[in-house]
């Protein structure tokens, strides 16, 4: 990417005219919606907010936002994720693409109660500089039921709060790529679900002509092994070897795009 990752304290004359002026165009936006957006800068140190997200972060207006890191941040929920939040950030900066999005789904208690949100990030580029000065973040909400019905592993498996990306296409592990259905198994492995109902999951919301059985599972389970170098025979490992790499906070995309409503996984 030839686009240079440039910090408020280096920000040209031109680059904080800009933002300057991004940041206008997100207040008067605030006064006239309630819309959940703001943008962080290089370090994840917010530039900007709407009054909306001010909101659920426990402040009373976006202003109240500004230079705050999200571990500053009153709401507790919010505060004990900031580490993830900094992690996506770096990711999408340092990733390569210019034109790199990502979704993200929080569920925690914020200030204004549990609540499942999607934010959707891209990065705060300046074209005539070829600079990327922050992220651009905004979000809507969805039924945390929705949640809870796909999931109900999930609370009793990682706690009742999460931060978890939508994973496009093949996800790396180890150095080995897993396709989007061994992301698929290995998710609802993490979930402690049985053989069987994951297969019976996949018959529902990925049916082929053959009807999967829990042996499909195990095969599938004993392949990702297989690829990872574990012993195949050993779940407790693969889950291990899983969690260590962030599998739980990362969900393919089929598995996300049914969470949030859409009728096709």
């Amino acid at each position: 990417m030839d686009y240079q990752l440039v910090s408020p304290e280096h920000f040209s004359e031109e680059q904080s005219e800009f933002v300057s002026k991004f940041r206008e165009s997100i207040f008067q936006l605030s006064g006239q919606t309630d819309m959940i957006v703001g943008a962080k800068d290089v370090n994840s140190r917010h530039l900007v907010a709407s009054d909306a997200y001010a909101r659920i972060v426990a402040l009373a207006r976006g202003a109240d936002v500004i230079d705050r890191l999200d571990k500053e941040m009153p709401c507790e929920g919010t505060a004990q994720f900031a580490d993830c939040y900094v992690q996506e950030d770096l990711a999408l900066m340092r990733g390569g693409d210019p034109n790199a999005k990502a979704s993200i789904l929080n569920v925690h208690e914020y200030g204004d109660g549990l609540k499942a949100r999607v934010f959707s990030k891209h990065l705060l580029r300046h074209e005539p500089t070829r600079a990327i000065l922050g992220t651009v973040y905004y979000a809507h909400e969805i039924e945390v039921a929705n949640f809870i019905s796909l999931m109900p592993n999930y609370i009793l498996e990682f706690g009742s709060g999460c931060s978890i990306e939508q994973v496009h296409g093949k996800f790396k592990l180890q150095d080995v790529e897993l396709t989007e259905y061994e992301q698929e198994v290995s998710f609802l492995l993490l979930l402690n679900w049985d053989f069987k109902q994951i297969a019976d999951f996949m018959n529902k919301y990925r049916p082929k002509p053959k009807t999967r059985v829990a042996d499909s599972i195990i095969k599938s389970k004993n392949y990702i092994c297989e690829k990872l170098g574990l012993p195949s025979q050993r779940r407790a490992e693969l889950c291990d070897a899983l969690i260590a790499a962030g599998m739980h906070r990362k969900m393919p995309a089929s598995l996300f795009s049914r969470l949030i409503g859409s009728k096709q996984l």
